[in-house]
């Protein structure tokens, strides 16, 4: 029996026989080419770049997942970014590189100058170039990543697996778990497996290469290990933890007819979180109330409307026109920057702490202004409501409301309709925004606590470092007292207050989030109906006892303790 400990990138158990995929490095020739050959090389990768860029285009049109669609979307991004063409375009005309060649030296600039960045999540972006690299250079040279097909049930065991060879792979349904030697809990290829509810460890550093081919593996997601070879006894275990899991996931799964309520009578709105215009459908479908966070980064990287004004109107008139009748929709300006980027910023020391969000569009007036006036001319609908990310403190917030009263007066001069009572409000995920919640709650409508980053920011630690994200926890007395700051400071100034992270979604959380008394917690469309399902078992007056316990403890282990002794004494677990 082989045993070692992995990371989880997606949660859940696996048993099966399996499928083993390693990678044979590319050979690529380093042979200059002839000065008359330039020419007819730079149009052989101009027409290889052309074709590619058709084939994922094609791919994201028919894309079944909001997932799928951006992890095409990234390699449409590297496929048409002009410096990478400018770089790789040099070699050959300059440096008499062939195209096979210049695109790999082209590409190893970019990965040097990645690898220079201390920050994990950047870092894991490396495979997502070396994905496209591959799939490039298997084109130029007519020798495309070979196809994987799998007809029955397996886990699928790998060095690695790159998001290109992940989409097209034969017999998806199949693949029951996924076990990496690399890889990291935010790489496109985890992003995706949670997006399918496909258990998967990555950063296994050798497994597959201990393996054999229909070895029978293991994945145990809660214990972050794989196991390969078991004993009936191991595999017995595991048998039944899925059994258990499945049902329940079962009992959990409601349906969207149930209320919004606690079993006592306390409301809460649940509501869902969408990165594209067609997600609103899957979010009305899963019983939501309310699209709680619009994130209009991705869709306008998706549709190009970081610079096309016309086109964003259209896509928020549309939003709102579909929420008409049904509940409001949230736009979030647009939070670029960090890991997600666009053409002109340059690689930071410190992203994720640097120029983003609000940081960058106050930069850029015009286009902020545009966003803010697409959003306006949507709210004749009555049901919008404009929202900030990364307000650090009050300037930036009147800055960015001076702005919006720019835009209003603009419209009332051109007689356009516009809802005058729209709805404003700031996101809350950067500690000092915490910590002055009764300043920014003067000047505002409705708080949305962003725990993603607000938990990382409150704790210093980067979420995506390998090293240090065992520290990364919702539970830390510090945030939790936090929470309950920013809640009880916007309740206190009789201004709303929710909360759109991921930790909206994770059930685990809820009794904590009721017990905080949050008006509305936005989600997944996937995490819906469980949350709701779980809403309805608990009672308020249960949950608040409970928070007024863990708030005493002073470690978040023993927080944790408690929160399963709260579960396994209602017969729930998580």
């Amino acid at each position: 029996m082989i045993e070692l400990s992995g990371i989880s990138s997606s949660p859940g158990y696996a048993i099966g026989p399996a499928f083993i995929y390693r990678h044979d490095k590319l050979v690529i020739s380093h042979e200059h080419i002839k000065n008359d050959e330039k020419d007819s090389e730079i149009k052989r990768l101009e027409a290889c770049f052309s074709s590619l860029t058709r084939e994922f285009d094609y791919y994201l049109k028919n894309a079944e997942t909001d997932s799928e669609k951006a992890l095409y979307t990234v390699e449409l991004l590297m496929l048409q970014d002009v410096e990478y063409h400018k770089s790789i375009k040099k070699l050959i005309s300059e440096k008499l590189y062939c195209a096979a060649w210049a695109v790999e030296e082209a590409t190893n600039e970019i990965i040097k100058a990645i690898s220079k960045i201390d920050d994990e999540y950047i870092k894991e972006r490396i495979i997502d170039i070396r994905d496209i690299e591959y799939v490039i250079l298997g084109s130029l040279s007519g020798k495309r990543a070979e196809h994987i097909v799998i007809n029955d049930k397996r886990i699928l065991v790998a060095d690695y697996i790159l998001t290109s060879e992940l989409l097209s792979l034969e017999g998806l349904e199949n693949v029951v778990g996924i076990v990496l030697d690399s890889g990291g809990k935010t790489s496109h290829v985890s992003i995706l497996a949670r997006s399918k509810g496909i258990a998967s460890l990555v950063g296994l550093k050798n497994f597959s290469s201990l393996i054999e081919e229909s070895d029978i593996v293991v994945i145990d997601g809660e214990g972050e290990k794989a196991i390969a070879n078991p004993t009936e006894d191991v595999l017995s275990l595991y048998r039944t933890k899925i059994k258990e899991r499945e049902l329940r996931l079962k009992e959990l799964g409601a349906s969207s007819d149930l209320k919004n309520y606690t079993k006592d009578g306390k409301r809460v709105i649940l509501d869902a979180n969408i990165e594209w215009l067609e997600g609103v459908d899957d979010a009305v479908s899963s019983g939501c109330e309310n699209i709680g966070l619009f994130r209009t980064e991705f869709i306008a990287i998706k549709e190009d409307l970081l610079n096309d004004r016309s086109k964003k109107d259209e896509v928020y008139l549309e939003a709102a026109k579909k929420m008409k009748g049904r509940g409001h929709i949230v736009f979030r300006t647009l939070d670029v920057g960090g890991d997600k980027k666009t053409g002109e910023m340059e690689a930071e020391d410190n992203p994720i702490l640097g120029w983003r969000a609000v940081r960058y569009t106050l930069s850029h007036k015009e286009d902020f202004k545009a966003q803010m006036r697409a959003v306006l001319k949507a709210s004749k609908y009555k049901n919008v409501r404009l929202m900030f990310p990364m307000i650090s403190g009050i300037e930036e917030l009147d800055e960015c409301l001076g702005l919006l009263e720019e835009v209003k007066d603009e419209l009332r001069r051109k007689r356009i309709k516009f809802d005058e009572n729209m709805r404003v409000g700031t996101m809350i995920e950067v500690p000092s925004a915490a910590i002055t919640a009764d300043i920014l709650a003067k000047k505002v409508d409705f708080f949305s606590i962003g725990t993603n980053d607000l938990i990382q920011y409150t704790i210093a630690v980067d979420r995506a470092n390998a090293k240090t994200n065992y520290l990364y926890n919702p539970l830390h007395p510090a945030f939790l007292r936090l929470l309950k700051y920013v809640v009880d400071t916007a309740h206190d100034n009789n201004i709303e207050v929710g909360l759109c992270g991921q930790m909206g979604g994770e059930y685990k959380y809820l009794p904590l989030l009721i017990g905080l008394g949050l008006d509305e917690i936005s989600m997944s469309s996937q995490s819906l109906p469980i949350i709701r399902r779980l809403l309805n078992s608990l009672s308020y007056s249960d949950c608040l006892t409970l928070l007024n316990e863990v708030l005493s403890m002073t470690s978040y282990i023993e927080i944790e303790n408690r929160l399963k002794e709260f579960f396994n004494g209602r017969n729930i677990r998580y």
